[in-house]
């Protein structure tokens, strides 16, 4: 006979019977897919000579860059992550001369970014191979299926930050009562 195990949710909506069987298999199968597509990133990345999040910027600045550079702290906010750490992956993208760095002459603290020529011709370079990798990876969805996944991402993408503030929450309620034990 199994024995019984403390669910890892208490949301009933995903336990069946009492049991987060479903649920536990939903998040192993969900972190392989993250961890495969950190690889895949960084695969198609290497394609041009960068790591995964290099290929990430670089990405994201031909995208909204596409009409006039972009502001570094666009850059971070649509990848939800630091400002210094962008500032510091995009230097290293104007230094083998994919991006240009301006000033912004609207705001002296800002830094405006767009692809170079090299850049542009990286980014085309890489559609075809961006193009089979991503039929791979969606080949088994449907419209819907799709249209309903990228809501569930979308809405994910913050459960995911409550979910990092939660934890480093309960990390240092963890420390203060180790350190006064």
């Amino acid at each position: 006979m199994p024995r019984e195990r403390t669910p890892a949710i208490t949301h009933e909506t995903f336990l069946e019977n009492g049991r987060d069987d479903r649920f536990r298999e939903f998040i192993y199968a969900f972190l392989i897919t993250s961890v495969r597509m950190e690889k895949v990133r960084g695969k198609i990345g290497g394609l041009i000579g960068l790591n995964g999040i290099q290929y990430h910027i670089l990405t994201v600045i031909s995208e909204l860059a596409a009409e006039a550079p972009v502001a570094v702290g666009d850059v971070a906010r649509a990848l939800h992550a630091g400002r210094t750490y962008v500032t510091m992956e995009t230097g290293r993208l104007e230094k083998q001369g994919l991006i240009a760095k301006t000033p912004n002459p609207e705001d002296g603290r800002s830094v405006l970014v767009a692809l170079t020529s090299k850049g542009r011709r990286a980014m085309e370079d890489l559609a075809p191979y961006r193009r089979e990798i991503n039929d791979d990876l969606f080949a088994g969805l449907s419209g819907d299926d799709f249209r309903a996944f990228h809501g569930l991402m979308t809405k994910m993408v913050s459960t995911t930050e409550n979910a990092l503030a939660t934890a480093d929450r309960l990390a240092e309620a963890r420390r203060n009562l180790d350190d006064a034990a």
